[in-house]
């Protein structure tokens, strides 16, 4: 596998692309390098804490004079000689949010960085709900006038079985439909009411190559999402893992974990296995570089970023185009 770094001068942006044989998976950052109040996702962490964290983690993720870290909001695209699919659907546009102030009515690029790619709505097949908080659901839909419709018209929305049940009934036992931050209304909602979600096993095979797996602990029924090609393993990551601070020390929970023994102990199993496997990550909440591999030291592990060729080359060079 080799990553390669597209320039897109047009847009603004450089994307990192993950070539495995004929597979090539994009990250699309719905939102980039965010500086976050390190208490507001991770509550214990003293200052102590931090300047441990920003000793062992990756330059420029963590703040300790600022007390913040750095996230961002990975979609990932993954094309294949037989589909295209979507994994998560990050915050949106337009979707309001006022409790989630940098995540309200936003007006973005993303489907424009998906035209870039050559990809239309009409062309995704699969969209994979991991779970279903607010900043994975958003791009599931986009606003017609007063509606939300499905954003990817001709795609089937996967999400595990266990988890649009889990939120299915705590909306319906809400007082002010507000599930989610309102992701629920405008994002999950109008695709049970239109396209349908196909919910499923929380270890499905979705695709030739592309699986489920559960992943429980920070909501009921999430779902990290394995791709396997003929040059190994591609782990999608959720939020099993949110910073690489948390690599170094398995006791770090994210304030936003439903069960956080369960979260815990689940991130410790997919680690694990991650590292023994040489597996490559793909995070969701990662800076980049996002595509890597695990090293384990003593009770810990380190994020090892793929290396990234052809840095700043434009899209349309042809040294990357014939590279696909």
């Amino acid at each position: 596998m080799k990553v390669i770094r597209r320039h897109f001068p047009e847009l603004g942006i450089e994307l990192e692309q993950l070539h495995a044989g004929p597979v090539v998976v994009t990250c699309i950052p719905d939102m980039a390098n965010v500086a976050w109040p390190a208490k507001a996702i991770f509550a214990g962490l003293s200052r102590e804490d931090l300047e441990a964290a920003f000793r062992r983690s990756p330059a420029g993720t963590v703040d300790p004079e600022g007390e913040t870290v750095a996230l961002s909001f990975n979609c990932y695209v993954i094309e294949t000689l037989d589909y295209i699919a979507l994994i998560d659907g990050g915050i949106g546009d337009g979707k309001e949010r006022p409790h989630r102030p940098a995540w309200h009515r936003r007006e973005t690029q993303f489907l424009q960085t998906l035209s870039a790619l050559g990809i239309s709505p009409e062309r995704v097949d699969i969209v994979i709900n991991t779970h279903l908080h607010a900043d994975h659901v958003g791009w599931n839909t986009r606003r017609e006038g007063e509606t939300w419709r499905p954003a990817f018209p001709n795609a089937r929305y996967v999400v595990a079985e266990t988890e649009l049940a889990h939120w299915t009934k705590v909306h319906e036992a809400s007082s002010d439909g507000n599930t989610l931050h309102g992701a629920f209304a405008d994002s999950v909602l109008p695709i049970i009411r239109s396209v349908g979600f196909e919910a499923v096993a929380s270890d499905a095979e979705v695709a030739v190559g592309l699986r489920l797996k559960p992943a429980p602990g920070h909501s009921p029924g999430m779902v990290v999402v394995s791709l396997v090609s003929g040059e190994g393993e591609v782990l999608f990551l959720a939020d099993a893992v949110h910073h690489p601070l948390q690599l170094g020390d398995d006791g770090i929970v994210c304030n936003f974990c439903e069960d956080p023994v369960l979260a815990r102990s689940t991130r410790i199993g997919l680690l694990g296995a991650a590292a023994a496997r040489g597996t490559v990550l793909a995070p969701y909440h990662f800076p980049a570089p996002v595509f890597g591999r695990l090293t384990a030291e003593a009770a810990s592990f380190r994020f090892v970023p793929l290396d990234i060729e052809a840095a700043g080359q434009p899209a349309n060079d042809p040294a990357i185009n014939n590279a696909r």
